[in-house]
């Protein structure tokens, strides 16, 4: 499998990993910049974005993914309809309730760079999930190199009299807005050439709705366990202690890109496996576990023993977000196969399953969180994340051998 999808193995590195390297290194620039309590402000305005955004976009990305591996064209139109009525509903909401409640005043305004920026970027995301089923991941890539390469250029612009926060969101937003216009010219071109291949097998609205909503699930259960974290944090630490929790975070979002690039890029394989060849999926599922969890465990040696040498560079004022870095080993373990995890339930359409191993690992994070962070910061967040991955790799690799045993 991994050879026979190398070529989208290669576009999905350039489209992540790339962009991904600039970002990490202009944010660390920005955390310097910016001071930890403004960097702050800025890292708790976009998990408040994540935490809104999951409303947007409901799960349609990969069963959109799925349905184009499997030839139906077409369904990129009931999940544009589905993704606008989600998006204006859901900023309509979020809006009258923060104006009309008066909460986060200090830092409203970068709250609303950040919504409309992931607005943007969750039409933007609908149009890649397009590709990815397509498997022409080509475009995924120029476009988010463009992207990125727009935002740093509009941030530095925009702090260079002013190094706020607000500027470096609206930057943010102006190159999600490009992005998403870029994309969807790319399919407007090849918008006819799917269609005359699309398989005429017709997919009914309700059906579609149904696979849509049981995967909405998921997104909402996942985006609020990975975002409450730095909410309670700011509750009960401060900004401050959310952007030293972030500047560590953001190491280990550099580390699961590998296996974030490897699932996007085999998961129309997957998706086509499920339900052509069990015993075949089973078997590649086994070797991509092989290879994710020593990855995993490669990741956790790094940022152990040389996560330190990073945070001496950005200031003294990240100390700490070292202590906190070694905290996020233990999740970082298991982050790398819970990728194939979740893809994998998802492929078997098992999407209720993989809801009630969310909820559960939300619920226990909340009441873990809850119990550590008032006392231990951000490492008790990270702790809290660490037992919550192992639960979710455990019961979720339990109901794939489940689901995929052949007698």
């Amino acid at each position: 499998m991994l050879k026979q999808n190398l070529k989208n193995i290669s576009y999905q590195s350039i489209a992540q990993i790339i962009p991904r390297a600039m970002m990490f290194i202009f944010l660390f620039y920005l955390a310097g910049a910016l001071g930890n309590t403004e960097f702050g402000k800025f890292e708790f305005a976009l998990s408040l974005g994540y935490l809104v955004g999951m409303f947007f976009e409901l799960g349609g990305n990969i069963i959109l993914t799925k349905h184009v591996a499997r030839s139906f064209y077409s369904s990129i139109y009931y999940a544009v309809k589905i993704r606008l009525v989600c998006i204006l509903i859901t900023i309509a909401l979020f809006f009258t309730v923060l104006f009309s409640f008066g909460i986060y005043e200090e830092s409203r305004t970068y709250i609303i760079y950040a919504s409309i920026g992931l607005a943007f970027s969750s039409m933007m995301n609908l149009y890649f999930a397009f590709f990815r089923g397509a498997r022409k991941m080509k475009y995924e890539a120029a476009v988010l190199l463009t992207q990125k390469a727009l935002f740093i250029i509009i941030a530095l612009v925009l702090i260079y009299s002013d190094k706020s926060g607000a500027r470096v969101l609206l930057a943010f937003m102006m190159s999600m807005i490009a992005g998403f216009l870029l994309i969807f010219l790319i399919f407007k071109r090849k918008e006819q050439e799917y269609l005359k291949s699309d398989d005429k097998k017709e997919i009914k609205f309700k059906e579609y709705f149904y696979d849509v909503f049981s995967l909405a699930l998921v997104e909402v259960f996942s985006n609020l366990y990975y975002r409450l974290n730095q909410v309670f944090i700011e509750h009960f630490k401060g900004f401050e202690e959310v952007g030293i929790y972030g500047a560590a975070y953001r190491i280990v979002e550099v580390f699961i890109n590998f296996p974030s690039i490897l699932l996007l890029a085999i998961f129309p394989a997957f998706a086509k496996l499920a339900v052509e060849n069990v015993k075949e999926f089973r078997m590649q599922f086994n070797i991509i576990l092989g290879l994710l969890l020593f990855f995993g465990f490669l990741s956790g040696l790094l940022c152990w023993f040389f996560g330190e040498n990073i945070f001496m560079l950005i200031g003294s004022s990240y100390a700490k977000s070292y202590s906190i870095l070694q905290y996020l080993t233990i999740p970082l373990l298991f982050l790398f196969p819970n990728f194939l995890v979740t893809q994998g339930l998802i492929a078997l359409n098992k999407n209720a399953v993989f809801v009630w191993i969310l909820l559960i690992a939300l619920i226990l994070n909340i009441i873990i969180s809850l119990l550590l962070v008032p006392s231990m910061g951000a490492q008790g967040s990270a702790l809290s994340i660490g037992i919550c991955e192992f639960f979710i790799f455990i019961t979720g690799f339990y109901y794939i051998r489940k689901f995929t045993s052949v007698g």
